[in-house]
């Protein structure tokens, strides 16, 4: 399965992403965190997840509530296919506790770009 992904930045809103869209099924898997320390962007030191209030990053369907810490592991498999392990609540809001998935970059961003965002905002 392939699976489109690009980076968003809304400074508007306060926070950034990295969002996986199958186009088949319109399936959406997101890793969101809050603008930290972007005055102009509205960001809070410390918080994490629009006005949450919370540390680290979330992740969401892009419809669903967010899921704070929802990744246990993460792994690059091949050179375009990501791994996601997923904790019990994560799991549950995407059906499964591994999601496995070659990813299509939209826009100018390289695999390797996209990688790079992911790893950033998990940390």
């Amino acid at each position: 399965m392939t699976i489109h992904a690009s980076y968003e930045r809304h400074p508007d809103l306060g926070c950034e992403a990295v969002v996986f869209i199958d186009d088949e099924s319109m399936g959406c898997f997101q890793i969101q965190r809050d603008l930290v320390g972007d005055a102009e962007a509205g960001g809070r030191a410390g918080s994490g997840g629009a006005g949450s209030g919370r540390e680290g990053y979330c992740v969401t369907t892009g419809a669903s509530a967010p899921v704070y810490g929802g990744v246990v592991e993460w792994r690059r498999v091949d050179d375009d296919r990501i791994e996601f392990a997923l904790t019990p609540k994560a799991g549950r809001l995407f059906g499964d506790n591994v999601l496995s998935f070659q990813i299509t970059p939209v826009g100018d961003e390289s695999v390797d770009e996209i990688i790079e965002h992911v790893e950033r905002l998990l940390r």
